[in-house]
């Protein structure tokens, strides 16, 4: 029975990640949100994460046989997501704390400086990291187009879709910008 969702998503995709969509959404949100202390933004981000994984390990054939739930793994996946983001938002935190001291020793002139070295090192890191994530991005953030008019505009599927390439727009331009 378990292993019918490995050939559900292999051949009917989008039947299959709606219904994993609807039957464990609300579950695994909710859990992400009281285990991890993750708030409404961050857990839903997690939970689209944990599908596109599950669809990717499927798809590349990472995952051929479950041996548990296909809710277990899911949770599983959205377990290490969760924990990867708070260690993520842990290192910022710690880091916005030992900046904001330092700022009290800058001055006016490296305070700038410090400002349009950060600024450059964003735009060379949306520069390498090229469309259609660049587009998709500047459409959402610069131009401030909601997610259906992106989707029709770059030929998603749906706004889930949009939705997800965002997601993963983001990661590849953080994991970007903090290597640069």
């Amino acid at each position: 029975m378990e292993d019918n969702w490995i050939w559900r998503i292999k051949n009917e995709e989008d039947q299959a990640l709606k219904d994993i969509y609807s039957m464990f959404r609300g579950d695994c949100l909710q859990w992400l949100q009281s285990g991890y202390n993750l708030d409404y933004d961050d857990s839903h981000e997690v939970f689209q994460a944990s599908v596109i994984i599950l669809y990717d390990n499927v798809i590349t054939n990472k995952l051929t046989t479950l041996t548990s739930g296909i809710k277990t793994y899911l949770m599983a996946i959205a377990k290490y997501q969760a924990l990867n983001l708070n260690k993520i938002k842990y290192k910022i935190a710690n880091h916005e704390i030992n900046n904001s001291i330092e700022y009290y020793v800058l001055t006016d002139e490296d305070e700038e400086t410090e400002k349009n070295h950060l600024l450059q090192k964003a735009v060379a890191a949306v520069e390498i990291l090229g469309d259609p994530c660049k587009s998709l991005l500047q459409l959402f953030y610069y131009e401030q187009m909601n997610m259906e008019d992106i989707t029709v505009l770059m030929g998603y599927k749906n706004t889930d879709t949009t939705k997800n390439q965002k997601y993963k727009c983001i990661k590849r331009l953080q994991k970007i910008y903090f290597s640069y």
